[in-house]
């Protein structure tokens, strides 16, 4: 016969606080087998195992609604399933808990360096030519063609490809990440961006010296030893495009839902 527990019993059977049975019980996770006298909880040993697990996954930060799914879940691979969620979150979790690490131990402040979440968006590139410092007329030119297609227009990106004095670039813009896109000519490159974790400079210098900031950018990420994942990237905002950052990707990380 299954043993019956009052709370103060089961908590200390399980080492987990009344308080802790109290709330599992509120979110109807777990309820007690039972009320006995003066509407005592009754918990059988039947239990240990499940409120154990419940504990383990709180420890692990899964949602309180994820883990009532799992445990009403009698489906085997869906239960792998929502685990392997779990278990890239927790990466994806780790991941940005050690970048941000990483740039606190740094001398971020001596150098004008920062942190920063990128959202998710899609980006439409066109491949460009011009002497250094001059793609203004290729920002106007495929902007205005754009917005000549009702495309809103979230920001502006530059991204080096080749070339020293006359080089060659793809020029980016930035559109909602869900944003259905058609009618665009066969050479244009549409690229999905996860959000991304970046660290990234504040340009105030002349653009015809912008390979300074570059330096400073990728020397600090390589004496900081940070992973990088994308190449330098010109992020041009604010009124008219005339703000300018640049960003370096160094990890990718998806935000958990509630």
């Amino acid at each position: 016969m299954t043993k019956e527990m009052n709370i103060q019993e089961f908590s200390e059977r399980t080492g987990i606080s009344k308080s802790a049975l109290r709330y599992y019980e509120q979110k109807n996770l777990l309820l007690p087998k039972a009320r006995g006298a003066n509407d005592y909880r009754i918990y059988s040993e039947d239990q240990i195992p499940t409120v154990k697990l419940i504990s383990s996954l709180r420890l692990a930060d899964v949602p309180i609604k994820e883990i009532k799914d799992y445990l009403m879940e009698n489906d085997e691979i869906n239960r792998q399933q929502m685990l392997g969620s779990w278990i890239d979150n927790i990466k994806k979790t780790r991941d940005l808990l050690n970048a941000s690490l990483r740039y606190l131990k740094s001398d971020f402040s001596s150098k004008d360096i920062y942190l920063m979440e990128k959202s998710a968006e899609q980006i439409i590139w066109y491949t460009a030519e011009s002497k250094k410092g001059e793609f203004k007329d290729h920002f106007v030119k495929r902007g205005s063609e754009l917005q000549k297609l009702n495309i809103p227009l979230k920001n502006c990106y530059l991204k080096y490809l080749s070339g020293k004095d006359f080089i060659k670039v793809q020029i980016g813009f930035g559109v909602p990440i869900d944003l259905n896109i058609s009618d665009l000519p066969d050479d244009v490159l549409i690229e999905r961006i996860p959000q991304c974790l970046c660290i990234a400079l504040s340009y105030k210098e002349s653009i015809y010296t912008i390979q300074k900031g570059y330096e400073k950018l990728l020397t600090y990420a390589l004496e900081h030893k940070w992973k990088l994942i994308s190449p330098v990237i010109e992020w041009y905002y604010g009124a008219n495009y005339t703000e300018l950052d640049l960003l370096l990707p160094v990890t990718q990380f998806e935000k958990r839902g509630e």
